[in-house]
């Protein structure tokens, strides 16, 4: 009898060359991710990263309590570690977040530059600290993950990639620190298993950006046809790809 995981490749294999279909509504449940790329930037030139890497909605991290500010402090790592966050002196002389809100949790001025426009927001040991924009630090980019409706794993996939053809794709996770607070976050949001970019091919699981191994807790060989992989506050579970599950996806960074 022909290996059933061979079956499984090609069946993968040629509904891929199929054409994908229309992108649909989006659902507006979202889960918020919060990261902190492995490079030192100016803090408009951070910001930009943000958004060149994560997409259109992504901006500098927004504290929106108390909580958020331990929470970044967390993932900027390292007491003596500071981090930009998306906080700054607008031309009004008003402290302001990324999405325009007014600054009103507990921060610390420590020059008092009389210019707008040149004293940007960091986070260090917990606390919002001012620094001159120009400066090179750490920064934590924030996006919005936008959790789609129920797919099986082969229709989530053909949706991510619709969005934008080359440019999304059901996530794959190699940096086991970005996994790992991208868990943490579903833990926060209480959000189910969601399908992610892990497929059993040819004898091992693969990364849906066609690479092994890498932060991947899975069976060497999933029993009962189980060979689409997803992800919860709990860990990776492998699935069978039929079930239908809510997804998110997440724009490849470019090249």
């Amino acid at each position: 009898m022909e290996n059933t995981c061979s079956q499984y490749l090609f069946l993968f294999l040629l509904s891929l060359s199929t054409s994908p279909p229309p992108p649909i509504e989006a659902s507006i449940d979202r889960l918020r991710w919060v990261h902190r790329p492995s490079i030192k930037k100016q803090w408009g030139a951070a910001n930009d990263y943000c958004k060149s890497h994560y997409g259109g909605n992504s901006t500098l991290a927004i504290a929106r309590n108390a909580s958020d500010l331990s929470y970044f402090s967390e993932i900027c790592g390292g007491s003596d570690r500071s981090c930009w966050v998306g906080l700054r002196h607008r031309s009004d002389h008003v402290w302001r977040w990324a999405n325009g809100r007014s600054n009103s949790l507990p921060f610390t001025i420590l020059y008092n530059w009389p210019l707008a426009d040149v004293a940007c927001g960091g986070i260090h040991q917990g606390k919002l600290i001012e620094r001159l924009c120009r400066r090179e630090y750490w920064f934590l980019c924030e996006h919005n993950l936008v959790l789609e409706e129920e797919k099986t794993w082969e229709e989530a996939l053909d949706h991510c990639r619709a969005l934008e053809p080359d440019a999304s794709d059901l996530p794959s996770f190699h940096d086991e620190e970005e996994l790992s607070h991208v868990q943490e976050e579903m833990s926060r949001a209480l959000t189910e298993e969601v399908w992610v970019g892990l497929r059993w091919l040819a004898g091992r699981w693969l990364w849906m950006d066609r690479t092994a191994g890498g932060n991947i807790s899975l069976p060497e060989c999933p029993a009962n046809g189980n060979h689409c992989g997803t992800l919860s506050g709990g860990g990776q579970q492998a699935r069978s790809c039929v079930e239908k599950r809510r997804f998110f996806c997440r724009k490849l960074p470019p090249v």
